[in-house]
């Protein structure tokens, strides 16, 4: 009974498309995050799964999976140390579903995924002068075009942590925000989705980023 009714809500789940908040019997509480620099490598699965709500008991003998695309339906093992589970190294693609299910209890929920986010400048191992007097552009793409709802950068040295407009693939630094010395900067592209078959709260994220260095001068 329990696979019939997860093949229903796969049905549901690919008639919206790569992203659907899915079903489930609302009984089990999940949050995923699936992360990755756009590599299989460099990809990772953390999902915690709980009884009931946010502050119910560590559920550690469910099934979780993860399927999209070119991956096949891959478990995600439970990390007994970290009352988690997780995976790493799976075929980053262009949707992801998640599958739990313990004994009755089941939630399904799919997401688009960002594809890998590439910084376009400025250029790794170069050097922004500030005394061109010019602003620094920070500019970055998706290797195949696929949108995300969310964007975030940060610049380490200068303590700057900026959410980005959706839609918007450039973010201006004033010469005056940055600080003299080597210089990290990280932008971070994700989408999310409320699961309607989880308890309240419960919550599946793909996303993507890509870190490049450079100098100030």
């Amino acid at each position: 009974m329990t696979r019939s009714i997860l093949l229903s809500l796969a049905v549901l789940s690919s008639a919206c498309g790569l992203t659907s908040p899915g079903g489930g019997t609302g009984t089990l509480f999940v949050t995923a995050r699936l992360t990755s620099d756009g590599s299989t490598r460099g990809s990772s699965a953390r999902v915690t799964v709980r009884r009931g709500s946010s502050g119910g008991e560590f559920v550690r003998d469910a099934e979780v999976a993860i399927r999209g695309g070119r991956l096949g339906r891959t478990i995600v093992p439970f990390d007994s140390d970290r009352d988690q589970y997780r995976l790493d190294s799976f075929d980053w693609v262009e949707g992801f579903r998640l599958e739990v299910v313990r004994g009755n209890d089941l939630l399904d929920g799919s997401i688009e995924a960002p594809g890998q986010t590439l910084i376009t400048s400025p250029v790794g191992n170069s050097t922004f002068r500030r005394a061109d007097n010019q602003p620094l552009l920070i500019q970055w793409r998706d290797e195949r075009g696929s949108p995300a709802v969310k964007t975030s950068l940060r610049l380490d040295k200068a303590k700057i942590d900026r959410d980005v407009p959706a839609g918007l693939a450039v973010e201006r630094i004033e010469i005056d925000d940055l600080v003299v010395g080597d210089e990290k900067v990280r932008v971070s592209r994700s989408n999310e989705v409320q699961l309607a078959g989880g308890a309240s709260g419960s919550s599946l994220s793909a996303s993507t980023e890509h870190e490049i260095e450079f100098k100030v001068e």
